[in-house]
C-alpha cells in the first residue's frame, strides 16, 4: 500500500479523540443549564431529556447534504429545554455553547499513540488532513486543544466545503487540498454511515476504526476496505 498511498485523511470526532472522555463535560454542561433554569432535575433525567431531544433533531439533520453544526446543537438544546418544560431564550442556548465550550477544554484528550502515529506516517511523507462534520469554531477549538495543527498539512471542517459526510463535496475538497487523487487517499473514520459510505463512493480506500472488541463491523451494504482497532494500527496497514 505505501507504494501508491499518498495521503491519510482522517475523520476527527470519535477518531482521533474519544467522545466518552467528554461526557462528564456534558453532564456538567446540562446540569449548568438546568440550574440557570431553575429545574430541580437528576443527572439521569437530564440524559434523557437530551437524548430524546437529539434523536429527534439529528434525524432531521443528517439526511442534509450539508447544514451548520451551530444549528444542528443549537436546535438539540432547545428541544431539549421543550423536554424539560422550558421555553429557551437565545441567551440561554449562548449560555450552553460557552459552558460546553469551557467543559469541553478541561476533559479533551486525544486517543492513545495518536501523535506518535502522525509523526511516524508524516515520517513517511504522507499528507496528513483532517475532515470533519464540524464547524470552524469547534474544529479549531478542539484541534488547538490537542495541538494538533503541526502534525496536519490540512484542516477541513464541514463548514468550510459546505457540505457534510457522506455528500460527495467534502471529500472533492479533501482530495483538492492533498493534491491527489481518490484511489491515492486512506480515509480513516469511525462511523460507516458518513465516514465508510461517504469515502467508498468518492472511490478512496475506506479505514473504519472499530473501537469495540466484543462484536466485529456489522455486515451491509456499505463495508470497509480495512478495520482497524487502534490508530496506530494504520501503521502497519501502510507498511504493507
Amino acid at each position: 500500500m505505501s507504494r501508491d498511498a499518498r495521503a491519510v485523511l482522517f475523520d476527527f470526532g470519535g477518531t482521533l479523540f474519544d467522545y466518552a472522555d467528554l461526557a462528564r463535560a456534558q453532564v456538567d454542561t446540562l446540569q449548568a443549564l438546568a440550574r440557570r433554569l431553575g429545574l430541580d432535575a437528576d443527572p439521569g433525567t437530564l440524559a434523557t431529556a437530551h437524548r430524546r431531544a437529539a434523536a429527534r433533531v439529528f434525524r432531521e439533520y443528517l439526511p442534509k447534504p450539508y447544514y451548520l453544526h451551530e444549528h444542528l446543537f443549537g436546535d438539540t438544546v432547545r428541544e431539549t429545554g421543550r423536554e424539560l418544560g422550558r421555553e429557551l431564550s437565545e441567551d440561554d442556548v449562548a449560555f450552553w455553547f460557552a459552558e460546553q465550550f469551557r467543559n469541553r477544554a478541561r476533559d479533551f484528550r486525544l486517543c492513545e499513540g495518536v501523535v506518535e502515529t502522525l509523526e511516524a506516517l508524516r515520517a513517511r511523507g504522507l499528507h496528513l488532513g483532517i475532515v470533519s462534520n464540524i464547524d470552524d469554531a469547534d474544529l479549531y477549538h478542539l484541534v488547538d486543544l490537542g495541538g494538533l495543527r503541526p502534525h496536519f498539512d490540512s484542516l477541513l471542517s464541514s463548514e468550510a466545503a459546505g457540505s457534510c459526510k457522506p455528500d460527495p463535496r467534502i471529500f472533492d475538497v479533501a482530495l483538492e487540498r492533498a493534491g491527489c487523487a481518490p484511489g491515492e487517499a486512506l480515509f480513516v473514520g469511525d462511523t460507516i454511515s458518513q465516514d465508510v459510505a461517504g469515502a467508498n463512493r468518492r472511490g478512496m480506500r475506506s479505514v473504519l476504526l472499530w473501537h469495540r472488541d466484543d462484536k466485529s463491523p456489522p455486515e451491509g451494504e456499505e463495508r470497509p476496505h480495512h478495520v482497524v482497532r487502534r490508530i496506530p494500527d494504520l501503521l502497519d496497514l501502510i507498511d504493507r
